[in-house]
């Protein structure tokens, strides 16, 4: 299944690398550097009747945090999964992923091969539950 995939992370490296790999896999891809910018990307998307499937969102980010920027996005788009990424992974911060809706917590340097995995399973099913945790 081709998916439309909104990948935010300010670290410009980390977001080059996402999306090149799930491009190759044949999804489109948007991105933002930004939680704010993210959101506005996203809206205009709504406003021209684009489906958004999927996010992918770094947790720490200068304005907004992945939880906060996912929620916004979800208030736009409400069927949409969001997969999360950070360095500094915490039971604390999975369960908030977790009670936020969020599909999966992902650490940091990421795994690519698991990130294609999660990213097929985060749109396969719905809760949380049996879609990866921490990883």
């Amino acid at each position: 299944m081709r998916l439309r995939i909104l990948v935010v992370d300010d670290d410009e490296r980390c977001l080059e690398s996402v999306e090149s790999v799930l491009a190759l896999d044949g999804h489109q891809i948007f991105t933002a550097t930004r939680g704010l910018e993210a959101l506005d990307f996203a809206r205009r998307l709504r406003e021209d009747y684009q489906r958004l499937d999927l996010s992918i969102l770094d947790f720490n980010m200068p304005d907004l945090t992945g939880i906060q920027t996912f929620e916004l996005l979800v208030a736009e788009y409400p069927a949409l999964h969001g997969i999360f990424i950070s360095g500094e992974v915490s039971e604390t911060l999975e369960r908030s992923i977790r009670l936020a809706g969020g599909s999966a917590l992902m650490r940091k340097p990421l795994d690519i091969g698991r990130l294609r995995h999660v990213v097929g399973e985060s749109v396969g099913s719905d809760g949380y539950e049996g879609r990866g945790g921490v990883n």
